[in-house]
């Protein structure tokens, strides 16, 4: 029982930390992105296993990381809070010509991420750009604007 609620414990603190600390993580997150989820999922094992080192030990801790991800994979579903906690809202980050520096430096984004993804998607102008937003997996997306 006792690593199960280390592994609860090591889960809640990761996600929350990751939560804070990292915005960008799936598809343009940065190589100091990675060393830090790296650096977090090796620094929780310990805590969590402790002294045991048995195979059932790690599967039971495994198991109760599984199951909380899954409960609150579901818990947000019923509870939208819960998603906006656990993974955010996406942020316009810029419309209309202008940037929202202020949401810019609080997700740490700067405009050559934008202009990256800008990039990615063909568009080589940004006077072509309606909108950029941070989604919530911390994905960049670019809406083009509409030719009339």
């Amino acid at each position: 029982m006792d690593i199960v609620l280390r592994a609860a414990l090591m889960y809640l603190v990761v996600l929350i930390l990751l939560r804070l600390s990292t915005q960008r993580i799936m598809r343009s997150a940065t190589p100091l992105d990675m060393v830090v989820i790296f650096f977090f999922g090796g620094m929780a094992v310990p805590p969590i296993l402790g002294d045991d080192r048995s195979v059932t030990g790690a599967i039971l801790a495994l198991c109760t990381i599984a199951g909380l991800h899954t409960l609150l994979s579901a818990l947000k579903r019923v509870w939208p809070t819960i998603g906006m906690v656990t993974e955010g809202n996406p942020v316009v980050i810029y419309s209309d010509g202008r940037w929202d520096q202020s949401q810019m430096r609080h997700r740490r984004i700067d405009a050559r991420d934008v202009m990256a993804e800008m990039r990615q998607q063909g568009i080589t102008n940004l006077d072509d750009v309606q909108s950029a937003i941070i989604e919530h997996t911390g994905a960049i997306t670019v809406v083009p604007k509409r030719r009339s």
